[in-house]
């Protein structure tokens, strides 16, 4: 009997990539007005972001319970064990989701907040992967993926916070605090997972310096440190960060994840977004 690792589209893996190392992503869907497309199947990146640049308001809903049951059904009828690593609890519904469709199946489903998005997602699916590969039980994987036994930070930066406000995952009196003093604020989720400011500057590049120095802090220069860069159409921003990043760390991390953020992620930070998640396991 295996253990399947199930994750969702706020995930940074691709389909392709997570195909290849055995992870399923359960799409989160993406919503155009009244159109409705699965995240990574029935809408590439080039006609979301074309779409975005033209001025339509990209917007998200979760997966339905239906979805995580149908995927559940089919590792468990395969003779498989699943843990299951999804967007935040705080952000949104995918936890409850799954957790609700999970209790079908007789403990043979394990569910762990991942207590983040993007990066975050995509570390603990990777090491949760490795776990599995090595013949951990779904418990005992379920426990060193917890974020709550890992150092761990979860750091990104926009340079337009309408787009995370107008979500509503970010709080409107911050916003509007940003908004008013004309500030670029370092953002970072929570102990609970949720999305809180975490410092501002008055330029972007400060920002990114900022969010740098506190992710090596959060780790504390681990040689262990896992550390996966995120970024929305801003390639060469987040080059710029890594670089400074691995100066600072005074080593090669144990693990260096570069991603395109999904479009689940980009529908609410919106392009020019970078993010940098870290654990240590």
């Amino acid at each position: 009997m295996a253990t399947t690792i199930v994750t969702d589209s706020g995930c940074d893996l691709s389909r392709s990539e997570a195909a290849g190392l055995g992870i399923e992503i359960i799409p989160v869907w993406i919503l155009f007005g009244e159109e409705r497309y699965r995240d990574g199947i029935d809408i590439d990146r080039k006609s979301f972001f074309s779409r975005m640049k033209a001025g339509e308001i990209a917007k998200t809903e979760p997966a339905t319970e239906q979805q995580f049951r149908e995927t559940f059904a089919r590792i468990v009828g395969a003779g498989n064990d699943a843990v299951v690593i999804p967007l935040s609890s705080q952000i949104s519904e995918n936890y409850a989701r799954a957790c609700s469709a999970a209790k079908e199946f007789g403990g043979k489903v394990v569910v762990v907040d991942s207590r983040g998005a993007s990066g975050m997602e995509a570390l603990l699916a990777v090491y949760a992967k490795e776990l599995a590969d090595k013949g951990a039980t779904t418990a005992e994987i379920a426990k060193k993926v917890d974020p709550r036994g890992l150092k761990y930070a979860v750091y990104f930066a926009v340079p337009d916070l309408t787009v995370l406000g107008r979500s509503g995952r970010l709080p409107k009196a911050v916003v509007a605090l940003g908004s008013m003093l004309n500030v670029s604020l370092v953002l970072k989720m929570n102990e609970q997972g949720a999305i809180g400011p975490a410092g501002q500057s008055f330029s972007f590049d400060k920002t990114v310096e900022i969010m740098v120095d506190a992710v090596v802090r959060s780790i504390d220069r681990s040689p262990n440190a896992r550390i996966a860069f995120g970024h929305i159409e801003a390639p060469e921003v987040l080059a710029k960060a890594r670089a400074t990043l691995e100066a600072k760390l005074g080593h090669p991390p144990a693990q260096e994840l570069v991603h395109e953020g999904s479009l689940t992620v980009a529908a609410h930070m919106g392009p020019g977004a970078i993010g940098i998640f870290a654990i240590v396991p």
